[in-house]
Formats: structure tokens, C-alpha cells, sequence
């Protein structure tokens, strides 16, 4: 099992520095930041290129990632740029994580009509096509409902585009990870009984077969697409306690997850939670 971190980008840039080299010494696999023009409202939140670009410099071996750039402020032609960048500015570190957004502060920011999901993700698939268009090929030129791009050349496909992680909880945008993904993302979801079956485990659990099911009529084997969950966000409490931990790594793992990301740890019970994140890493990663 890989063991990944959520990273905040709500600090000034020497704690932050530190955080994401501490990360590094732990022998963590990647850190991930989301991609938000803000989240609750923080008086600190960098933008997540630019945060990631930085981190890449200031180290030498943890991946880095975007959880998840969306189409809500996004476009296809600046994001695969960025993308282009990151990956050769980390030497081969980065992932773009994607997904398809949600409501709320991000998908206002640009004023216009609310969309309804069904739009949200019918705009989400176009976006993640012509994104991997824009990252695989020298030159693309092409017009959809949602976006366009007209004869640009970015640099995609010299030598290779950086991977691509999809976060899809539903059939159509598992249906765009089947087709593109390097790696398929979730996370622990609310503990509604009459959504989620009780848990957010067996949420999952319901999450995975549906993969595997869209997958096989995507023509993909599903062994292909490895899978990651984040925990701590939602109902799972991963850093409680070396426990908690040992107990989510194994009832994931028999789920066929294949990473685990767990938050870095913030607020009153952030040193107990490193000190339980450092005993995981060394335990899981057998450092």
C-alpha cells in the first residue's frame, strides 16, 4: 500500500517548506493540494500552481499533485500548460489531479447560471478530453459545448504528457477515467444511512464495483487503474491513533485501494497526529 499527504497551502511559504520536507523525509509518496480559489473562507490560501512549483524546487523526491483542478475557473489550454511545466520543473514528480467540481464559491467566481450536475459533468468530460488532447499532441484544434482551442501548440506529447488522476464517484465520470487515468481518486464521504449504506467504507466498497463494472465496458482490465482514497476529510479518522490507521489500511486494502492519503496534520491535535503519521509512514513504507 502507497501512503500519499493532503498538504495545505494556508501558511506562509517558510512553514509550508518545512511541512512539505518533513513530508519528504517521511518517505511519503506524494503530496497533493487542492486546487481552490479559497476553502472556508481562510485569510491564507496560495494558488496551487504556483504553491506546487515551489515545492518542486525545495525538494527532490516526493511526488506532487493537484486534488483536483476542475473546470469551474480552469481551462483546458492554461491547465495542460501548467501542467507541461510542473512536469518537467519536478523532473517527472508531478500528477494533475482532476475532477469535475462542484457548487459553490469556485464555480461562482465567474458569474454566469448555475449548472446542474448532469452539466457539470458532461463539462467535465469535454474539459478532461481536450486537456489530454492538448497534453498528448503538437498541435490541437478543436471547438466543444463548453470550451475550445484553436491551433494550440503547447508542447504536449515531447516526450510524455505527466499522468493524469481522475476523481469520479459516478458512472459517467469513472466512464472518463476508464478512457484516461492514470490513476482513479476518492474519499471518505459523509455517513448519511440512507445515501452511503452506513459508512463511508462501504461507500467505497459501492464506488469500486462500479469501476470495475465501467471499466470492462470501457474495455479497460480494472487492474490497470490503480485506486486512491483519501481519508480524514469525510467520516474516517485514519490519524486518531496508530489504530485507527492500521485498522483503515487494512479494510481499504482488502477493498483493493492501492494508496492511501491521509490530511497533514492541523489544529489543536496536530502534534499527536504527526507523531501517529510518522509511526504509519515508518510501519507502511517500512522506514
Amino acid at each position: 500500500m502507497n501512503l500519499d499527504v493532503i498538504m495545505w497551502p494556508d501558511s506562509p511559504w517558510p512553514v509550508m517548506r518545512q511541512e512539505w520536507r518533513r513530508a519528504e523525509e517521511l518517505g511519503l509518496g506524494r503530496g497533493w493540494l487542492y486546487d481552490h480559489l479559497n476553502l472556508d473562507g481562510r485569510p491564507v490560501w496560495h494558488e496551487a500552481y504556483t504553491t506546487l512549483a515551489a515545492v518542486a524546487a525545495a525538494t527532490s523526491r516526493i511526488g506532487v499533485g493537484t486534488m483536483v483542478t476542475a473546470p469551474n475557473f480552469r481551462h483546458p489550454v492554461t491547465s495542460a500548460k501548467a501542467a507541461l511545466s510542473l512536469d518537467a520543473l519536478s523532473e517527472g514528480r508531478f500528477v494533475l489531479g482532476i475532477g469535475a467540481g462542484g457548487p459553490g464559491g469556485d464555480s461562482g467566481a465567474f458569474g454566469g447560471a448555475p449548472l446542474t450536475r448532469a452539466e457539470r459533468t458532461a463539462r467535465f468530460a469535454e474539459w478532461a478530453e481536450l486537456t489530454d488532447l492538448l497534453l498528448t499532441r503538437a498541435e490541437t484544434d478543436r471547438t466543444g459545448r463548453y470550451f475550445a482551442a484553436h491551433r494550440v501548440a503547447l508542447g504536449g506529447g515531447t516526450p510524455r504528457r505527466p499522468p493524469l488522476a481522475v476523481a469520479a464517484t459516478g458512472r459517467r465520470g469513472m466512464e472518463v477515467a476508464a478512457r484516461l487515468a492514470d490513476l482513479w481518486i476518492t474519499q471518505d464521504v459523509g455517513q448519511d444511512p440512507a445515501v452511503y449504506a452506513g459508512t463511508p467504507h462501504a461507500e467505497v466498497r459501492r464506488q469500486l464495483a462500479l469501476l470495475d463494472e465501467v471499466c470492462a465496458e470501457q474495455g479497460r482490465d480494472p487492474g490497470t487503474l490503480p485506486r486512491l482514497a483519501v481519508l480524514g476529510y469525510g467520516g474516517e479518522r485514519p490519524l486518531a491513533s496508530i489504530e485507527a490507521f492500521r485498522d483503515c489500511l487494512g479494510r481499504y486494502g482488502q477493498l483493493g485501494v492501492t494508496t492511501l492519503a491521509v490530511l497533514w496534520p492541523r489544529g489543536d491535535e496536530a502534534r499527536g497526529r504527526l507523531a501517529v503519521l510518522e509511526q504509519a509512514a515508518a510501519e507502511c513504507l517500512g522506514h
